[in-house]
């Protein structure tokens, strides 16, 4: 393994704001995107989870908060800048082993002086409210001052530059001079949510002369101008500390929480708290890291994808989760979506299964505002919204513009409802691989009785009130709206009805007082369980006899076929030729995996032979135009032994943002991506499940281009340590527990490693 399967490079001035998110830093609690000190930023920001607001825009957002990074150097009067004749040596990287940026340029100015710079920059993991940056000046041929220009720029707005989304969510209440250091405090515009951002520029190099010329206090900015006296060969370094605090954690006057913050950094030095990051970081990759070895492309792009979705993790706070986009831009208005649950939820549960937790405390934070949702349908119980900002009410915009550019109206968020049936899926998957019983009391079985709820006063019955369907509806497949008896959304919610009655069951019999209060507080009686049980059973679930092939809707093998034949730079689809792309609901082309998703959720609840036939019938039909979309044709195929397009799925899933794949790199991470490019690696190449009873199993296969694959997963309170190699598997554990592998069952003791045989490798 070498260590350049950490390092990123840029790829220079022209790819900017693609490698703005790409070397974007976040630490759960804050993101700062990966803004070059040595080029004119393009799609800026600052992030604060949970900060969210509506001003102006369609809907609440993400806030671009006040921006810290501001830094400018000049050498005889002129910026510094990669992309001027007088650049030389440029280079940047992100080291995602260490959690840092790194950036080198050596830089001739105008009038022949010759200044070489080395910069870095880390987002603390190990204390959230920290950030900082290393800037080491040599002058080559010179021994004269140079000019460093710091600034908190409160000037940001999001959608900056588009006409109708265009708003700015805060106001700038003071610019503060710490002497030293500089602080800016902002407060939204509707949540008045207050922020304060500051720095400090320290240097312990008394030969270095470094003198604050000149603090400029604008409305809206704050800047510090300094001088630095070099001398010809001898490097300084000068450091930038930063501190960020928020109302949502920090009571009480938040510049002064930052001044004392940047004195205790100070005192703490560059050094310490770097050294508290990495080894936080150490912690981290320990617990996550996926080895790949045989190809360092795959393994270099899988830890690209784990490094940026570790990092947006909740830091402890279950009033956020993770939105569309990470924390890393202001893509889909960082609003949460079933993404989560779904895709990123299983990486945390088997890595970090206390962030899993908050994941889905997230959801019950937000019960209130499903309540309302439900209610607005007409609906008892609780419907999750479809895009969610911090209360839980329905954030959808109305209004978006389609494939071909026309201006349309968005109706996911009155009629994408399988939000819920994936958020039961998600409890009912932390219960099963956690028996986390005191989160189930206290949360869990309570959403899960105002999900069925919902969907029992959702179904419409037959005239015989026997069978039943969800009418008027969009699956994960969002090129067909307003369909009837979407089959992801009807299995998944006939299995959450049935693994809720079987729980309500379990918890009424071993402690009925409990039970009582639970019921109590979800609004729920005993005598609507049968009628659940009826909708459980009646709900229709189309299919075709003859083939097997389940219908992804009603009406849908009547649609008209448009055969794929073309595929891209990138191995993506090329819409057919003759095929009108504002009239997809009329084809049988499907956006990403409907039918095919729920082979990946419930594999248990279908057999072989009709999973095969499905894969195939829909795989043939799908244009990928979801980031979603690979990992799970990957994942699922490995399951079938469908391996010959596996690894292709598995490559495109893990360069979704660094080749940029989908187009929208620029505005934030695709992290729902990211969960299923690990899902893929673990469940699929490393063939990891858990049965019905919470028993792992084993069944790995790996591609020609790898020679062996590790991981480490925790199930419940035990921590296994697999290694596939292309003869045998090898699974340690720390606790003694039974695993099934290649459909063997083994009892493994405790710090026994067994080495088993595999079948399955080419």
């Amino acid at each position: 393994m070498t260590r350049d399967t950490w390092i990123l490079e840029d790829e220079g001035p022209a790819a900017a704001a693609k490698y703005e998110t790409l070397f974007a830093l976040a630490n759960g609690y804050r993101c700062l995107r990966g803004e070059n000190p040595f080029l004119a930023t393009e799609r800026g920001g600052s992030f604060i989870a949970g900060v969210f607001d509506k001003s102006d825009a369609q809907v609440l957002e993400l806030v671009n908060a006040p921006d810290p990074q501001g830094l400018k150097v000049y050498l005889d009067y002129e910026a510094v800048q990669a992309n001027e004749e007088g650049a030389k040596n440029y280079k940047r990287t992100l080291d995602m082993e260490r959690g840092l940026v790194e950036s080198a340029i050596v830089f001739k100015s105008k009038t022949g002086n010759i200044l070489e710079l080395r910069h870095e920059k880390f987002v603390s993991i190990a204390n959230v409210h920290r950030w900082a940056e290393r800037i080491t000046f040599k002058a080559l041929n010179f021994s004269r001052r140079i000019l460093m220009e710091s600034t908190i720029d409160g000037t940001g707005c999001n959608a900056v530059g588009h006409p109708l989304d265009c708003a700015k969510h805060y106001e700038v209440s003071g610019t503060h001079g710490f002497k030293p250091g500089i602080c800016l405090s902002a407060v939204t515009n509707e949540r008045r949510i207050e922020i304060a951002e500051a720095s400090v520029i320290a240097c312990e190099d008394q030969g270095a002369c470094l003198n604050l010329l000149r603090l400029r206090q604008g409305r809206e900015s704050i800047t510090e101008v300094y001088e630095l006296k070099l001398e010809q060969g001898r490097e300084v370094t000068v450091w930038r500390f930063g501190a960020t605090f928020c109302s949502r954690e920090t009571p009480g006057f938040l510049a002064g929480a930052c001044e004392r913050e940047l004195a205790s950094f100070r005192k703490d030095g560059y050094c310490g708290e770097l050294s508290a990051h990495e080894k936080a970081w150490h912690k981290k990759w320990d617990a996550i890291d996926v080895r790949i070895e045989g190809d360092d492309l795959a393994q270099r792009s899988l830890r690209f994808n784990l490094f940026h979705l570790a990092s947006s993790a909740p830091s402890g706070d279950s009033r956020s989760s993770i939105g569309a986009k990470g924390l890393h831009g202001e893509g889909y208005k960082g609003h949460v979506f079933w993404d989560t649950e779904t895709f990123m939820f299983p990486f945390f549960l088997h890595t970090q299964a206390e962030v899993a937790r908050d994941l889905l405390l997230y959801r019950f934070m937000t019960l209130e505002g499903a309540r309302a949702n439900a209610a607005a349908s007409g609906c008892q119980g609780a419907r999750f919204a479809w895009e969610s900002a911090d209360d839980g009410i329905e954030t959808t915009p109305r209004w978006g513009v389609d494939y071909a550019g026309n201006h349309v109206r968005i109706w996911t968020g009155d009629i994408e409802v399988h939000i819920n049936a994936d958020i039961s899926y998600a409890i009912l998957a932390y219960y099963r691989a956690t028996g986390d019983r005191v989160f189930m009391k206290d949360y869990g079985l309570q959403m899960l009785l105002e999900i069925a709820r919902f969907w029992a006063g959702f179904v419409k019955a037959d005239t015989h009130g026997k069978s039943f369907s969800i009418k008027n509806v969009i699956g994960p497949d969002e090129f067909h709206e307003h369909v009837d008896d979407n089959a992801y959304t009807n299995y998944l919610v006939r299995w959450a009805f049935g693994k809720t009655l079987e729980i309500a069951g379990d918890f009424e019999n071993e402690s009925p007082d409990s039970f009582a209060a639970i019921m109590e507080r979800s609004g729920t009686a005993k005598l609507e369980f049968r009628r659940w049980k009826e909708v459980s059973e009646g709900l229709l679930l189309p299919k075709d006899e003859d083939t097997g092939v389940i219908e992804q809707f009603s009406g849908y093998f009547g649609l008209k076929e448009y055969p794929i034949r073309e595929w891209d730079e990138n191995d993506m689809p090329i819409w057919p030729a003759g095929l009108d792309v504002s009239k997809l609901g009329e084809t049988t082309l499907i956006k990403q995996p409907d039918v095919v998703m729920l082979f990946a959720m419930l594999p248990e609840e279908f057999p072989r032979e009709s999973k095969i036939v499905n894969y195939d019938f829909y795989e043939a039909r799908t244009m990928h135009k979801s980031s979603l979309s690979p990992s799970i044709y990957s994942m699922v195929g490995l399951s079938l032994g469908k391996t010959s397009h596996a690894y292709r799925y598995f490559l495109t899933s893990i360069r979704t943002d660094l080749d940029d794949n989908q187009g929208n790199a620029s505005l934030g991470i695709h992290a729902a991506s990211m969960g299923g490019a690990w899902q893929s690696a673990v469940f699929g190449f490393g063939g990891f499940s858990l049965d019905a009873k919470g028993i792992p199993q084993f069944d790995p296969w790996l591609p020609e281009e790898w020679t062996s694959l590790s991981y480490a997963v925790k199930v419940g309170r035990a921590e296994l340590r697999v290694r596939v190699s292309r003869e045998s598997i090898r699974v340690e554990s720390d606790m003694s527990l039974k695993v099934v592998v290649a459909g063997r069952e083994i009892m493994l003791e405790s710090g026994t490693p067994g080495t088993f045989p595999v079948a399955k490798c080419d």
